[in-house]
């Protein structure tokens, strides 16, 4: 597949060490998202500016473990997200991404801000996550990005606001209620009146995988309030914990911030138990 843009990328290999970063996208804007995503796997040595200049990949052992999945598999959901995640920004907005200001809320090792260097210039993009290690990985493996440590329960964040476009892949499919009601009260300070924030909830038929008797729980808990979660083993913050596995309704968001308007939502198939939820300001 990256043959056939052999030509095309050579040519962006001999510019991009030279091409400020806003930029980037542009120089890009010839590969087709997949042929991205797959040259980033592992970029050829024949490419060696290219190799040199974009961040190396996590582990297969480190994929697998933080997603159940690696390589192309892995690449072929996180290509679905960032494409429903641009398409719908563009669609709301009106604009593209070139010059927006992202926040990844809960960014682990960076899989989906490799793919947004196609879009957004990496100085405007910005990356938080609570734990120390995702943050190490990025910085160990050259991903180009602001960032930082952020609290288990952030009531501030450390960037300065507003983002256009925040989104926070695979966050609230984890975290508790309590949590949930905090996490999208800070978000809301930080996020640009006209912008969008993309999060992704677990439907109630994630629960078929835990086994009957949990799953006869959390199903019915959610068809009573729209939120389900069975928490990890975890030290409690403040007597809450956490961290665990959630699943919360479209009704349940709409009906509990009113300081958010659920706009949109979509399921990509090929990951069915990660429903994006587009949301704005109200």
């Amino acid at each position: 597949m990256i043959f056939d843009y052999d030509a095309i990328l050579r040519a962006i290999d001999a510019r991009v060490s030279v091409t400020p970063p806003d930029e980037i996208p542009q120089l890009l804007s010839p590969l087709p998202l997949a042929i991205w995503g797959e040259l980033l796997l592992e970029v050829p040595a024949r490419y060696p500016n290219l190799k040199a200049f974009f961040p190396s990949m996590a582990s297969e052992e480190i994929q697998t473990h933080w997603t159940g999945n690696h390589g192309t598999a892995l690449l072929g959901q996180t290509i679905a997200f960032v494409e429903s995640l641009v398409n719908g920004y563009q669609t709301m907005t009106r604009r593209g991404l070139e010059k927006a200001r992202v926040l990844d809320f809960g960014c682990g090792w960076g899989r989906i801000i490799r793919l947004l260097y196609k879009y957004v210039g990496y100085e405007n993009i910005f990356a938080v996550d609570p734990w120390d290690e995702p943050i190490a990985l990025c910085k160990q493996h050259g991903v180009k990005a602001h960032l930082a440590l952020s609290e288990d329960v952030p009531v501030v964040l450390p960037f300065r606001g507003p983002f256009d476009l925040i989104y926070a892949f695979s966050v609230f499919t984890h975290l508790s209620e309590k949590t949930t009601n905090a996490v999208l009260n800070t978000l809301r300070r930080y996020i640009a009146d006209d912008g969008v924030l993309v999060i992704t909830v677990r439907p109630k038929q994630y629960w078929q995988v835990h086994g009957d008797a949990v799953a006869d729980r959390m199903m019915a808990e959610h068809d009573r309030k729209g939120f389900a979660f069975v928490p990890s083993n975890r030290t409690p913050i403040d007597g809450d914990i956490t961290y665990g596995d959630t699943s919360m309704s479209v009704d349940y968001v709409a009906a509990n911030f009113p300081r958010w308007q659920v706009v949109g939502e979509h399921c990509n198939p090929i990951d069915p138990y990660q429903l994006l939820l587009f949301v704005r300001p109200a």
